[in-house]
């Protein structure tokens, strides 16, 4: 079971939404796994939710709940595994020491990062996707992939059974090995662990 956090959004009538992005929940299923959409709301029972899931992603989005870091703080006390992605990315980045600014040149952008002792990926140049109007400056967890301009695009934290962020969409270049390679290790992660939930 793979939770997929819910990103706030807004109904063009402006109600609050939570919304689960349909490409990341089909890659999920490429690998028979069962999602479960994670509504961040009331604290213990979305704690509840996680007890029930193998791994966590965080998505991509524009908002932060109210409830984002301490479910993400959750996770990482009881070493879930978690895949952070762009705004997700940010959030894990942000609660170890990150500081959050903005950017504007880094939307709808295509370019490369440079990636050098990644549990994942070892050294290597990758091109990859962006759409991003935020940006990490500088975070306590360890920073395995920048852009060329110098912008963290990519985060681990190798003492944990699986707990990186990338600042890019892996979920819309899943025909690029490099992001299914992303995708295959998060998974491998989630299978047979116990959990020694706090």
């Amino acid at each position: 079971m793979i939770g997929i956090l819910g990103r706030l959004d807004y109904t063009p009538s402006g109600k609050e939404a939570y919304i689960v992005y349909k490409d990341l929940n089909d890659i999920v299923l490429k690998y028979d796994m069962n999602v479960i959409g994670i509504m961040p709301n009331e604290i213990e029972k979305t704690k509840e939710l996680i007890n029930m899931c193998d791994g966590v992603i965080l998505s991509g989005g524009s908002n932060i709940s109210k409830n984002d870091f301490a479910i993400i703080k959750y996770i990482y006390d009881n070493n879930i595994p978690c895949l952070g992605i762009c705004m997700g990315m940010q959030e894990m980045a942000y609660l170890f020491g990150g500081v959050m600014k903005d950017i504007d040149n880094h939307y709808n952008k295509n370019h490369k990062v440079i990636i050098s002792n990644s549990n994942i990926y070892g050294d290597k140049v990758m091109d990859v996707n962006s759409r991003h109007k935020s940006y990490i400056a500088q975070t306590d967890l360890e920073v395995v992939g920048r852009s060329e301009d110098g912008i963290i695009e990519m985060v681990e934290d190798k003492f944990k059974k699986f707990f990186v962020g990338v600042e890019w969409h892996p979920e819309n270049m899943y025909d690029s090995v490099d992001a299914k390679i992303l995708f295959d290790k998060f998974i491998d992660s989630t299978k047979d662990i116990k959990k020694e939930i706090k």
